[in-house]
């Protein structure tokens, strides 16, 4: 994991929201929150409010395209801070940001232009997504924000994030 602190510039408004005591979260974190029946563990689980880090969003029977295709609506932003995934322990409250530019990385890399939209990451192979990577789409139902400059062969690059709390596409 990385714990990276992404956050560039801009106006960033945060929310504090409450993560399961069980869950890790690392600063930089792609979030959504658990706002709907079945969006955790394959499609059986039940809503509980509280956010998670993308790689949970799994919807059943889903696969990488489907949980991307599904993910924008529960996109809650950013982690600002971090959070051990402790055993019955406590829940906890954590700022997530829903609005900022940040840098992340992209997977694959490629050529970008200011303005393109960008989508979670992930690995077909499990249909994860991927925490802190991310990647070009021109599918509006997948954008979780605009890349905020151009670039050729970029492996990391600035964007803007939009939340469903936020500004949206």
């Amino acid at each position: 994991m990385a714990n990276v602190n992404r956050y560039i510039e801009g106006e960033r408004k945060e929310v504090l929201v409450l993560v399961q005591s069980s869950v890790t979260v690392e600063v930089g974190d792609l979030m959504f929150l658990d706002k709907a029946d079945d969006l955790r563990n394959n499609g059986s689980s039940t809503a509980d409010n509280t956010a998670y880090p993308i790689e949970n969003f799994r919807i059943s029977g889903a696969s990488l395209e489907l949980n991307k295709d599904s993910l924008k609506n529960y996109f809650l932003g950013v982690a600002m801070d971090d959070k051990d995934g402790i055993s019955n322990g406590s829940n906890m409250n954590i700022p997530v940001a829903t609005s900022g530019k940040f840098e992340y990385d992209l997977k694959p890399g490629g050529t970008i232009n200011i303005g393109d939209m960008f989508s979670a990451s992930g690995t077909t192979s499990a249909s994860n997504l991927i925490n802190q990577k991310i990647m070009k789409t021109s599918e509006v139902t997948r954008a979780l924000g605009y890349f905020a400059e151009s670039k050729i062969h970029a492996q990391s690059i600035e964007v803007f994030i939009n939340t469903f709390m936020g500004n949206t596409i």
